[in-house]
């Protein structure tokens, strides 16, 4: 499932949803607001937006803005309540390197669980030394800076409520910016992609019924 505006939908609803295409900290909280099981920040695309405006590429991992935003969602739902309701499965992954940062202090301190390429798995197994955690070590303080003393609501179900909780969902996501041009951007992806899928589906069938034996 991809980030609706609010989560609202998935309320209600008994079914268990993954909500992609997250970059920043008003997505995640409203996920975890909706009650969304799962929600998914793209590491890498994150790092892309930020490269844009200037970043310093010579920054250490630790520093690394998709990285950031993984430890600052878990450090926001440790502090609202959330941690127990919603996991986070990071995604979009470049390199095996970010794949080690992000789980250095095991799920205390950055994602639950990581979803990842054959390639970057074949790169972990390569991988020469042994990959240890620092789970007994605090995660860095740093990314609960931006955290407020209240959590801003985002979802509410009735009346004036929801619509002061959706005028400040997109209040805020237009002060974060990212998010307002990544979702457009990787649905867009999501869109060629699917039907590159039924392409090659499309083919697969017709292989198979002109393969069958005619009776």
């Amino acid at each position: 499932m991809s980030m609706l505006p609010d989560g609202s939908e998935s309320i209600s609803s008994p079914i268990h949803t993954n909500a992609t295409l997250i970059f920043g900290l008003v997505q995640a909280l409203a996920c975890a607001q909706a009650g969304i099981s799962v929600i998914s920040p793209f590491i890498g695309r994150v790092k892309d937006w930020w490269d844009t405006r200037n970043r310093d590429a010579s920054l250490p991992l630790s520093e690394h803005p998709g990285i950031q935003l993984v430890r600052t969602i878990r450090a926001a739902f440790d502090a609202y309540g959330y941690s127990s309701t919603t996991t986070i499965m990071a995604a979009g992954f470049r390199v095996v390197d970010e794949v080690v940062e992000a789980g250095r202090y095991g799920p205390k301190g950055g994602p639950d669980v990581l979803t990842l390429q054959p390639e970057l798995l074949e790169g972990l197994r390569r991988r020469p030394g042994d990959l240890t955690l620092d789970a007994h070590i605090a995660s860095p303080q740093s990314t609960t800076g931006s955290l407020l003393d209240s959590e801003p609501r985002y979802v509410a179900t009735e009346g004036r409520e929801m619509t002061q909780a959706e005028d400040l969902f997109m209040q805020d996501l237009e002060k974060e910016g990212i998010a307002i041009e990544k979702v457009p951007e990787g649905l867009a992806k999501f869109a060629v992609d699917a039907r590159k899928l039924e392409d090659l589906l499309r083919e697969k069938i017709r292989a198979v019924s002109e393969s069958a034996p005619k009776i």
